[in-house]
This record gives structure tokens, sequence and C-alpha cells, in this order.
């Protein structure tokens, strides 16, 4: 789903690049409309140069989009049974599906959100089950950050705090969702996925009677619990961060200001780190030495081996348990890339090294200069492409990569 701010470029990127390697035909591109923006709370439309302001409705809207091309009975229709929702967003939640796709079918839930331990406060909605106070028609669904608070003020707890774990009892919802799709189509019927709308206005003070900028009415995909019945089953299933959660969303000036700071560094980093476990996971003398922190455009994040798993080799886990044996040993400022049908039977790495499939490289010992990141300097940032522009760092041109395939 793209928007009005979007689609062009979208349809730009995804033509340059050939779709990714995908048929073309598989791609659907829905976008939504924008609706007129709110100048204040007495709901009078904004207006700038003349012109109607208007946002976004909202990502609510892909259940009514996908409603309107009639594709959720399409695919009910050709036997399809789940569909998956994930934010452009987040690039870490991939090699977690199979896993997520399995509570959905064994526990036979109509809604599965992918969740995260919470830090009280936190910008992340918690996934909660609301009751009324008779108890009937309770609900379970993802109530945002803004509303947790003054919610859980008016219970025991007080608000939102932690609890015996250091975390917050209410899972982080991090939107990528997992629907069934019979259930869809038939609820979408009924509905025409209109989810309910809401304003979540920017105030401009503590007054709260203006606001700092012009509004919206808004809908959120994760809302799609009120379109569904009691009989309905909605659930969550929470795994480690490192296994889903990561986010570039930041320019560097708030990136610089913000923990985490959500960016191209700190979602990089976290790609790497989830490697370097999957890694030690699958092995069972794998030893991968910890990372020290780097630090670019005054953004600073731990990024220590570079490992890069591509899914040629291995997506799960217990694919990767199959590949990885004997005793390795990754330093810090280590590159490992691994691409293809390759086994990895003892290793000893400090620099740079791709494996490339088939066969099994056994007992190898790499020692280079590797290819370490070096800061791009401030009078030739503007003239990078974009990709590099919202990181301030670069591979070193002047690196040393080994590769190894199984004739070598």
């Amino acid at each position: 789903m793209t928007s009005g701010d979007t689609h062009l470029k979208t349809v730009e990127l995804l033509q340059r690049e050939n779709y990714f390697g995908m048929d073309a035909k598989h791609v659907i591109l829905m976008q939504q409309e924008k609706v007129p923006a709110l100048m204040d709370a007495d709901g009078r439309i904004a207006v700038k140069n003349g012109k109607v302001e208007t946002k976004p409705h909202g990502h609510g809207d892909v259940h009514s989009l996908l409603y309107d091309r009639g594709l959720p009975h399409k695919w009910a229709q050709q036997g399809r049974k789940w569909l998956i929702f994930f934010q452009d967003t987040n690039p870490l939640p991939f090699r977690s599906l199979c896993a997520v796709l399995g509570v959905s079918a064994k526990n036979e839930f109509d809604m599965n959100s992918v969740a995260v331990p919470r830090f009280p406060s936190e910008a992340v909605g918690g996934i909660c089950r609301l009751e009324s106070p008779s108890g009937e028609n309770p609900l379970t669904i993802n109530v945002e950050y803004s509303q947790l608070d003054p919610l859980l003020k008016a219970t025991p707890t007080g608000g939102d705090v932690a609890d015996a774990s250091g975390f917050s009892p209410y899972p982080g919802n991090i939107n990528i969702l997992v629907l069934k799709v019979p259930t869809m189509d038939t609820v979408l019927e009924k509905t025409h996925g209109i989810v309910p709308e809401f304003v979540n206005p920017k105030w401009a003070d503590a007054t709260k009677t203006n606001f700092k900028s012009p509004t919206r009415l808004e809908c959120m995909m994760q809302d799609y619990p009120r379109l569904l019945d009691q009989e309905h089953k909605v659930g969550f299933t929470q795994l480690y961060r490192l296994m889903c959660f990561t986010c570039v969303k930041n320019n560097i000036e708030d990136a610089a200001k913000k923990t985490p700071p959500d960016c191209a560094l700190s979602a990089e980093a976290d790609i790497y780190a989830s490697n370097a476990m999957l890694l030690q996971l699958a092995g069972s003398d794998v030893n991968i030495e910890a990372p020290p922190t780097v630090s670019f455009l005054n953004i600073s994040a731990k990024i220590g081996a570079r490992i890069i798993l591509d899914p040629s080799w291995a997506v799960s886990l217990e694919e990767m348990k199959k590949k990885v044996k004997g005793k390795i040993r990754i330093s810090s400022r280590s590159v490992l890339i691994i691409d293809g049908d390759v086994t990895i039977d003892g290793l000893e790495l400090d620099g740079a090294l791709t494996l490339k499939g088939p066969g099994i490289a056994k007992d190898l010992v790499v020692k280079n200069q590797g290819c370490q990141l070096t800061a791009i300097p401030s009078d030739k940032l503007d003239g990078q492409p974009p990709s590099l522009r919202i990181r301030g760092y670069c591979a070193a041109k002047d690196g040393d990569m080994k590769v190894w395939t199984a004739e070598n």
C-alpha cells in the first residue's frame, strides 16, 4: 500500500530494480487516498496556499483497499490460508515468520500480532485484553502508547509501569500481523474493511486547546479486531527484539537525539547482531567477539562482526544447525558473508570472508586487512547517493575480501 507521497517513487524503484527478481504481475500496488487535515479541536478544515491541506488516512486503509480489489475473496477461493502484513521501516522480522505462522496454525488464530518485550512509556503500543465492567465482549487489541498510560491510571497498576521483569506486562506491538484469509474474506465482506477512525493531534502546549500543526482523521491496521466477532480468536507471539524489531524511520538530526536512534546505523547494527546471535545458536562452539561502539554523524551504535546470512544459505534456525559445525571464532572487526549451500566446519576469521556454495568449508583460517567502515567527509556527503547520506559512512574502498568456493 502506497500513498500519494510515495506511490510514484515506489513504482520508479520497482521498475528500476526489475521488481527485485519478482514477477511484476505478482506485485499489486494499492494507493490510498489522502483526507482533509483538521486545524483545531472544532474540526475545521485546514487550508494552505488557498488549497485544502490533505494527509494520508493511516495504514488501516489497507483493509478497505484489499476489499475494494476483491483480493481476500480471491485468495480464499484459491485455498490460501494466511496473509502477513509487515512494515517497510522494519527489515528484521522475516526469519521469525515461519515460527509465527506455526503459532497461528496451532492456535487457530484469526489474527496473530508479533510482539516484543515493551519498556514502560516506550513509543510502542501495548497489546491488552480490554473488558467491560460486566465482563462481556472482551477485546484483545493494541492500545496506542499515548492512550495506554491514561487507561492504566484508572486501574490498580496506577499507570504504564514495569512489573517484576522490568518490562511492561503488556507486550509491545510491532505491527507484524498474521491474518487468517478465510476469516478476513468473511469479515471484510460484512464490514467492507472500514476500520474505526480516531484523531491523535500534537498539541501546541499543556492546555491542549490548539494543535501544533494540522492533524488528520486516521485509522490503524492493528484495529482489525474491532471488526471481528466474539467467536474469532485473537492472540500474539512475543519474540526477542533482535529476531524481529528494528526501525529506519528518523532523519539524522532526530536520530542523534533519540534512544534508540531508529535510523540506518542502528538498524544495520541490529541486523548484524541478529545474524551473529543466529550463528551462535546454530553451532555448539561459536564465539563472536563483543561489538565495540562506533559513531557517525553524532549517532552511536554497537557494530562488531558484520555477518550477512543470505537466504540461499538458510532461512530457519533448524536449517542453520545442519550447516554450522566445529570450532568457530570471529573477531569484532570481521566481515562474513555466507551465500549458497555452504557447510562451515571450523573457522577462524579475523578480516573479511565470503563463502560461496555449494561445498564444505573445513578448518578455514583467514586473516586479512578486512573491510572497515569509514566516515564520509562532511564536505562530500551531499554528493553521495541517498543510501550513504542517511548513513554518513561507507565500506573502505581499499579493503580486502577473501572469497572461498569449493573449487579453491
